[in-house]
């Protein structure tokens, strides 16, 4: 199930959800439980869909009802990644999104205590949040905080031979970040390779990729971003980590949508790593990190 809530002992809470024969939504929490929570309770919502996000805000409506105050975990904030009108004709997607997430408070101000995303796409998502809904706390986690829950990842970034791909501008600040925090663990400052890629803005398609390096010979490049859906960024740089005789190439994505499978990396990519924010299928090269803040 998409949504999971759990009282202050972190037992799961039993929610059925379902659909009408004209589309509405329903959900229906378990009364006998309900009569028996009190002060808050901990929403995990993995929001993939406008079906999900129904979902939530309807057993939200439920528990604010109640009496119920709401520390709410969205790991994958939808609608991050449209954070501006890049284009006549289109929408301003994610103020909606955070202002849809505000429907419930003026009549329920003070019972949403939190909000908790994992690596928000830019900071225009807490900005907004901030903006436009009255959760009393928001936090970010850092996908540095993520990736220090994998042995096996944390190990590759303090290996010597170790260098950090930045894929694009919009990535500069979230790699530095790792950096720093890795640094704390290497014995030498890890390098970090700046991208460079042109997208079309009415598209969206990536038109070129270019590394900035002339020679990787003997390097384990790892690139990290926050979001990889097709994969056509990390496709692109990996065949330039490639032509410059780098000896391994790993991503590292916060959010794997991987929408065209994992046969675009093949030969590319060897190893990926991403969360449990967005279900997986089981592949050879895919690590998936099982991160929870609860």
């Amino acid at each position: 199930m998409s949504i999971q809530i759990k009282d202050t002992n972190n037992n799961i809470i039993p929610v059925q959800c379902m659909q009408f024969a004209g589309g509405e939504r329903h959900v229906q929490v378990d009364a006998e439980i309900l009569k028996t929570l009190t002060d808050c309770v901990h929403v995990q919502a993995k929001i993939s869909n406008s079906q999900d996000l129904m979902d939530y805000l309807l057993l939200e409506n439920v528990l604010l009802n109640q009496g119920l105050s709401i520390d709410l975990e969205i790991p994958y904030f939808p609608y991050a990644r449209q954070d501006r009108i890049c284009a006549l004709g289109q929408a301003f997607s994610l103020d909606i999104m955070t202002k849809l997430l505000n429907l419930n408070a003026e009549q329920f101000p003070q019972q949403r205590r939190s909000i908790t995303v994992w690596d928000a796409h830019s900071v225009v998502t807490e900005k907004l949040l901030h903006e436009n809904t009255h959760f009393l706390n928001i936090e970010n986690v850092q996908s540095s905080d993520i990736i220090l829950q994998s042995k096996a990842l944390t190990e590759i970034l303090k290996a010597d031979n170790t260098v950090l791909i930045c894929p694009d501008a919009g990535a500069k600040n979230r790699t530095q970040h790792i950096a720093n925090v890795i640094n704390g663990l290497r014995q030498r400052e890890i390098e970090i390779i700046y991208c460079d890629k042109k997208r079309n803005p009415e598209t969206g398609k990536i038109m070129n990729s270019h590394v900035n390096a002339t020679d990787l010979t003997g390097k384990v490049a790892v690139i990290t971003d926050d979001i990889c859906d097709g994969g056509a960024t990390f496709k692109g740089i990996a065949e330039e980590l490639k032509k410059l005789n780098c000896e391994h190439v790993v991503l590292y994505v916060t959010h794997g949508i991987f929408s065209k499978g994992f046969q675009v990396f093949e030969g590319l990519v060897d190893q990926i790593f991403t969360t449990n924010s967005i279900k997986q299928t089981e592949h050879e090269k895919l690590t998936v990190i099982n991160f929870s803040t609860k």
